[in-house]
């Protein structure tokens, strides 16, 4: 997951991990993932909550990212003197609100979900929280 067209490639790491913009409620699944914790989130971290969520429903419900990985992070080559610049982006990262929704699923079968997101929270570097629509 990377950003299509950005008009600037490299960005300003920014301050502290408030975005201003926080996502508490679920909209468009049944049951969903909660942040307990501010969090910077990689894009090979959600991509891989993907898949294992792919791996136990099969085809069997929707998955509706929350967040978008936009803030691009740049590293300079190993054994590189100071100075020349700021180095090429390296990955992406997505800052995480705490109590801001990361995914949602929206299926038939509602135990499936659960234990497909349960599987998601153990690919995620942060601590969270399942959540039904009802109870947020």
């Amino acid at each position: 997951m990377k950003p299509t067209n950005l008009k600037y490639p490299k960005s300003h790491k920014g301050g502290r991990l408030n975005p201003g913009i926080k996502i508490d409620s679920i909209i468009y699944g049944d049951v969903g993932i909660i942040a307990n914790q501010p969090a910077i989130i990689k894009s090979s971290h959600l991509l891989s909550a993907e898949l294992a969520i792919k791996r136990v429903l099969k085809k069997e419900g929707d998955i509706h990212f929350r967040i978008f990985p936009h803030t691009p992070v740049t590293k300079k080559p190993s054994e590189v003197r100071m100075g020349k610049g700021k180095g090429s982006v390296s990955h992406y990262v997505a800052k995480v609100q705490k109590g801001s929704v990361i995914l949602e699923i929206k299926s038939n079968m509602l135990t499936k979900a659960l234990s497909a997101l349960s599987v998601a929270k153990s690919k995620l570097p942060l601590s969270t929280t399942l959540v039904t629509k009802g109870s947020s």
